[in-house]
């Protein structure tokens, strides 16, 4: 049997005008239509996939396309500090295959026991984590590092996706427990994983890992809310919600501001549509009363944010035209 763990980590009011001038706000910048944004560098740069369904590099306005390795599609997930960006892409076989993009081409990581491999995290070391398929469909986190793919386990089921790593080479992930009764958020450093817990529900998952070794992700609070969290100092910090059931947090910097999507009180099920946020100074505000002159666009979601306090989020107007964009303070 297969055993997923790709639903829950995609489980994806206007400020009064006193305090809407009492917030830096931030400026937009458009990417191409239809462009999905999956992560940001440190001096602005965003990946993810574009028209194409081709993995990219974006910078000040010149987008790059990262090819295949011999297949038809790709893509970009993840950028780390040295430029080297990580993902998939399909083989002339049509299978999926970690990479890594130096600027010029894509080099290819292999299989993890000939299975399909992708990536989701790299750092500057050009150490990659992400996972495979085994045959039954099922994840295998992976370390990638001085040139071999490892498995590094589970929390007990032989199921986990690793999602985050840092410079000090600890990985970030989710993993189901032993007996599939519930999923959670795991750190992996020194050759052994932790799990992390959760906010009082049964299962949580971690997202990504800044290099102070906080984590964010998203667990239960109960059995039908989700909130977004903090991990630091050895304790999971609920970092709230929008007043919906569901938020998770996508990204952190490492001065612990935490961007994500949440859905908001007032939404109609199957109707309304997320909202990004950004919590910072132990508040989470919506980005949308963050940004300046942003017209008919509604940010829905926010996949990564530096050290400068630039943004990668995804952003769509009630007619239906929707691409990443750059928000910049």
């Amino acid at each position: 049997m297969r055993y997923s763990l790709h639903a829950l980590l995609l489980s994806s009011s206007l400020l009064a005008p006193l305090a809407a001038h009492s917030q830096s706000l931030y400026k937009m910048t458009f990417l191409p239509s239809n462009t999905t944004p999956h992560a940001i560098d440190a001096t602005g740069r965003i990946v993810g996939i574009g028209t194409d369904g081709r993995g990219f590099v974006w910078s000040r306005g010149a987008m790059a396309s990262l090819g295949t390795l011999g297949g038809n599609s790709s893509m970009a997930t993840a950028i780390s500090p040295t430029a080297q960006v990580t993902g998939s892409a399909d083989a002339r076989n049509g299978v999926s295959h970690a990479f890594v993009y130096n600027g010029r081409s894509l080099r290819d990581l292999g299989t993890l026991n000939g299975r399909p491999t992708f990536g989701t995290a790299i750092n500057a070391s050009g150490q990659v984590a992400g996972y495979a398929l085994d045959r039954s469909g099922n994840d295998r986190a992976f370390l990638y590092s001085g040139g071999k793919m490892t498995a590094i386990g589970s929390l007990g089921s032989g199921v986990a996706r690793a999602t985050g790593i840092n410079g000090a080479g600890t990985v970030v992930g989710v993993s189901f427990l032993r007996g599939f009764t519930a999923q959670r958020a795991f750190v992996y450093a020194k050759g052994a994983m932790k799990d992390l817990g959760t906010l009082g529900g049964p299962s949580s998952s971690a997202a990504a890992v800044n290099e102070r070794g906080e984590v964010a992700g998203m667990s239960f609070v109960n059995a039908d809310i989700q909130h977004a969290f903090l991990y630091r100092g050895g304790a999971m910090i609920d970092i709230g919600s929008l007043g919906g059931a569901s938020t998770e947090a996508r990204a952190l910097n490492n001065a612990g501001m935490v961007v994500g999507y949440s859905t908001r009180a007032n939404d109609v099920p199957g109707q309304s549509f997320s909202h990004a946020f950004l919590y910072r100074d132990g508040v989470m505000h919506d980005l949308n009363d963050l940004v300046a002159k942003r017209g008919l666009w509604t940010v829905l979601d926010a996949v990564g944010i530096n050290d400068a306090r630039q943004i990668a989020a995804y952003a769509c107007t009630d007619l239906g035209d929707c691409r990443a964009v750059l928000l910049e303070p």
